[in-house]
């Protein structure tokens, strides 16, 4: 062997321990070998071990952004809420992670730009999948991403370094997606989800809905790997957007930061109500500039993260009377009635918006006015929501004894009478007593009478029950009748308020009564 060679061998370095050693070899050589170097690294890598070393000593993401954007402040109370979570989403102690956060507050810069640079500077093979509502936004994301990843010391690949997907020379890197793209074959360690909707108009479009929704559960989070974690920043537009249907559907999965710009009653940073969320850059005087120029709809949604219906339709946002306590029984003439609109229909997937099951609970008050007590409300087969209703019946027993009565409308269809009877016997076995009927007008008639009461200011909302949170739900389904895509509970409280109000008893078609022990 010549000298000069054995020389060469002798001074070589040991090959490559782990990605990151390999890594860091090739980011140190000249740019025209460098991307040959690459395509080594893709070919070696998937062999080599990762290392314990791969990333980097764990820092607090707020510390890390004082030292990358010192050009900005990020000590205000709102940042240090979102470093606080993803700081639990970086330990991997939390995988799903949802952002309320007030337009023009930092969010984009902090979870998105900021973010996403910080999970590749401590792993350069950290695999990003970034998605805004259109890709020109996401691919300017990436970009920013990438600029700040660069300024940082994360080596980049030459060899793909599009603004749509580029590589660290880790194997790591970063895909951006707008809102419909398509991702497969795409693998992602961390998926960023930056306003998924970003106009009004697509916000107030069913069908746009739809459409981001079914792109979101079926595109995005069903090939989530089992550690992939998955941060969602939005601001709210509409009570259906993506938000909406995921605190609605899949809530308890994950870990949501609601922060309005004005505290409301039990702000969870300690604020007193009314007091801006970030007093230092918008204040009470941008606020109140806001409220007007946005009017009280938008600003409810973009700055609050309240999105309700811009009126309502036979059932008006505003006519409800929302009381602060739920009426003592002592003050409620004759029975209670809840009135059940049933289906049996179970949930399949995420896409799947099949009809609910719900029984409207509703009395008379001494007063004249009519109060709505309680909605139970839930999706099921036919065998289970049988059972649950069983399950709801012994709960009502138990808690109002005697003083409730329970209505529903016979189920329509082959079968429909047997199935009515059905539920009669379960019921019965409770001890309820229990009316039918057949509905014999349209909803929309039925609904007029407690639509009557309700702009009167007649009719009245307790507070959610321990057992549920309904409140919310129910007078959002209510403005949006009778062109919204569910009118379950509108039924069931037509149903009840007229039970209730009629002066003279009703006479059913089928009447199950029992004596109470």
């Amino acid at each position: 062997m010549p000298a000069n060679s054995a020389q060469r061998m002798a001074e070589a370095p040991p090959p490559p321990r782990n990605r990151l050693e390999l890594a860091a070899r090739i980011a140190l050589l000249p740019p025209q070998q460098r991307d040959v170097a690459v395509h080594a690294l893709r070919r070696l890598a998937p062999s080599l071990p990762p290392a314990k070393v791969t990333r980097r000593a764990p820092r607090a993401f707020g510390e890390w952004m004082a030292d990358a954007r010192p050009e900005l402040t990020w000590t205000a109370r709102h940042f240090a809420v979102m470093q606080q979570a993803l700081d639990r989403a970086t330990a991997g102690t939390v995988r799903r992670l949802l952002f309320q956060v007030p337009i023009r507050h930092g969010k984009t810069e902090h979870n998105t730009i900021g973010y996403g640079a910080y999970r590749l500077e401590q792993d350069p093979g950290t695999r990003l999948l970034v998605a805004s509502y259109n890709q020109p936004q996401a691919n300017k994301l990436s970009r920013q991403i990438r600029r700040l990843a660069r300024a940082r010391g994360v080596a980049i690949s030459t060899d793909r370094d599009a603004m749509q997907e580029w590589e660290t020379v880790a194997g790591g890197g970063l895909r951006a997606v707008g809102a419909g793209g398509g991702v497969a074959s795409v693998n992602a360690d961390v998926i960023i989800l930056d306003d998924p909707i970003g106009s009004r108009d697509d916000a107030e479009s069913p069908a746009k809905r739809d459409q981001v929704w079914d792109w979101l559960t079926n595109d995005i989070l069903a090939r989530c790997e089992p550690h992939t974690v998955v941060l969602m920043s939005m601001s709210r537009w509409h009570q259906d957007d993506p938000v909406g249907r995921l605190l609605d559907q899949h809530g308890e999965r994950w870990t949501v930061v609601d922060l309005p710009a004005e505290a409301e009653k039990n702000d969870p940073l300690g604020r007193a109500v009314g007091e801006p969320l970030w007093p230092e850059l918008r204040g009470a005087d941008w606020l109140a500039e806001k409220r007007v120029e946005l009017g009280s709809y938008a600003f409810a949604s973009l700055l609050q993260q309240r999105p309700r219906p811009r009126e309502g339709g036979m059932f008006k946002w505003d006519w409800w009377k929302l009381l602060p306590e739920t009426p003592s029984l002592a003050n409620v003439v004759g029975p209670l009635v809840r009135y059940w609109d049933l289906a049996g229909t179970a949930k399949k997937n995420a896409s799947h918006d099949p009809d609910f099951c719900s029984g409207v609970l509703v009395g008379r008050l001494t007063d004249g006015r009519t109060c709505v007590f309680d909605v139970a409300r839930f999706r099921a087969s036919v065998g289970q929501r049988d059972a649950k209703l069983e399950e709801q019946a012994r709960a009502d027993r138990a808690k109002y004894a005697g003083r409730i009565h329970w209505w529903m409308e016979t189920e329509a269809g082959i079968g429909g009478d047997e199935r009515t009877q059905t539920i009669m016997r379960r019921v019965q076995g409770v001890g309820l007593v229990m009316y039918t009927e057949r509905a014999s007008t349209s909803k929309t008639l039925r609904a007029e009478p407690a639509a009557s009461a309700c702009e009167a200011g007649n009719l009245c909302l307790a507070p959610d029950t321990p057992e549920r949170k309904w409140r919310d739900a129910f007078r959002l389904e209510c403005a949006d009748f009778p062109t919204g895509a569910h009118d379950d509970q509108v039924d069931g409280l037509s149903g009840a308020y007229n039970k209730v109000t009629l002066v003279l008893p009703p006479q059913p078609l089928i009447q199950t009564r029992f004596r109470m022990r």
